[in-house]
């Protein structure tokens, strides 16, 4: 569907910047009724659990990739506090982005 597909793509864009759900319908011109049925239909999640899953896989690259400070990492990452984003990221990855950090350095070792 191309209203799932340019939704996609809105929420990559936005990473760094979530944006609610209301802001993400009035900018597709849509129902956020029609935003979740086209999300369900589609990808069966919600468009607010896509988003998050997004934020989170862009976070676990950099966490992985990079010497960028975790805290830095949640703020591009759309998180306002380093605690919501640790909670977060430990259910995702099963680990807090410190010790995955730690454990990816141990393995390169």
């Amino acid at each position: 569907d191309p209203k799932l597909a340019e939704a996609i793509r809105l929420m990559e864009r936005t990473l760094e910047r979530p944006l609610t759900i209301a802001a993400l319908t009035k900018r597709l011109s849509i129902s956020q009724r029609k935003l979740e049925s086209l999300f369900a239909r589609g990808l069966s999640t919600s468009p607010g659990a896509y988003y998050l899953r997004l934020r989170l896989q862009f976070a676990h690259r950099l966490v992985r990739d990079s010497a960028t400070p975790i805290r830095e990492i949640a703020l591009r990452c759309g998180f306002d506090s380093l605690s919501a984003f640790s909670r977060a990221y430990s259910r995702e990855y099963g680990m807090s982005p410190l010790k995955m950090r730690l454990a990816r350095r141990g393995a390169e070792a």
